[in-house]
């Protein structure tokens, strides 16, 4: 069953690495059948040709004996949407790795804070061509239980960063040529750290290629997003006055604030930005950002969603 991000809801109730491809052994045989990729071509003016592969949304619902009932509870309701994330993933990473392609993922690898899950994480990463955003579900302990701001992600951010293969507030991995640039978004707002992050990969002179969690509003996605779902639109960056009949607490927890306002505003002014890969609504879209850069969304990777993806 494929959920898109409203039928998700209800069912809930800088560093930069080398380019180079490390020796690695497959993770297992790529099984196509549990992938419904879709092919794309980015320019993006890269030295040499390369590949990737960019799945989101897997949603690990993995517990063991150290979690309390009610952790074990939660895994178990999940299951029952999500309980083909990890295998999902597995023929993801192993398409990349029988295809020498760069592994990239946008968020919601886990569903909830879990020792299994961390651990999980942690080791399908290691010795891996791979490259990461966070997203929300890195940080939720429970789902819909707190008001998710700094303060609650604080709570397991630890956790989380120990798991994944590089900083998940900001890192960037030069490949080829091109800057992948990673910034945290996952609560609908950029902080001033990022911001400021953000802005010294773009002094570095060289194509860049963001990931995120959450896309970025535009006002094609916006009318595509708000048509799917009313209540909201789940996009980083919704004017407020668009917001009008969003639910009040989706308009609360949405509204943008005017650090992330001014981020959108001088994110479409950079010529070097070509590319945004993002997840989070759990469908396929794809449209322009800026006069420079186009902004794909993949879907949901526990469904099989994946983009494979020429950067030349």
């Amino acid at each position: 069953m494929q959920l898109n991000r409203r039928d998700f809801i209800k069912a809930s109730a800088g560093l930069c690495f080398a380019s180079s491809l490390p020796t690695v052994s497959p993770l297992l045989a790529a099984d196509e059948s549990l992938l419904k990729p879709q092919k794309i071509r980015i320019e993006v003016g890269a030295t040499q040709p390369f590949k990737a592969v960019h799945v989101s949304d897997s949603h690990f619902c993995l517990v063991d004996d150290r979690e309390v009932e009610r952790k074990k509870k939660l895994a178990a309701s999940r299951l029952k949407h999500f309980g083909d994330g990890v295998k999902r993933f597995d023929a993801a990473m192993a398409l990349a790795q029988k295809n020498d392609a760069l592994f990239l993922h946008t968020g919601d690898l886990i569903d909830f804070t879990s020792h299994k899950n961390y651990e999980t994480v942690n080791a399908k990463f290691a010795g891996t061509y791979s490259f990461v955003s966070a997203g929300n579900h890195e940080y939720s302990h429970y789902l819909g239980e707190a008001k998710e701001d700094e303060a609650y992600k604080a709570q397991s951010f630890e956790r989380a960063q120990k798991a994944f293969p590089n900083d998940l507030k900001l890192a960037s991995k030069v490949v080829n040529g091109v800057n992948f640039v990673a910034f945290d978004d996952v609560y609908y707002y950029v902080t001033p750290e990022v911001f400021k992050a953000f802005q010294a990969e773009v002094e570095k002179g060289l194509p860049i290629v963001a990931l995120c969690h959450v896309p970025l509003h535009t006002p094609e996605l916006f009318k595509l997003a708000i048509g799917k779902n009313s209540q909201c639109a789940y996009l980083t960056g919704v004017p407020e006055e668009l917001m009008k009949d969003f639910n009040p607490g989706r308009r609360e927890q949405q509204k943008p604030d005017a650090t992330t306002v001014e981020f959108l505003d001088w994110l479409r002014e950079q010529s070097l930005l070509k590319a945004i890969l993002c997840g989070h609504l759990h469908y396929y879209w794809q449209g322009a950002f800026s006069k420079t850069a186009t902004q794909y969304v993949v879907g949901a990777n526990y469904s099989g969603a994946a983009y494979e993806i020429d950067f030349v």
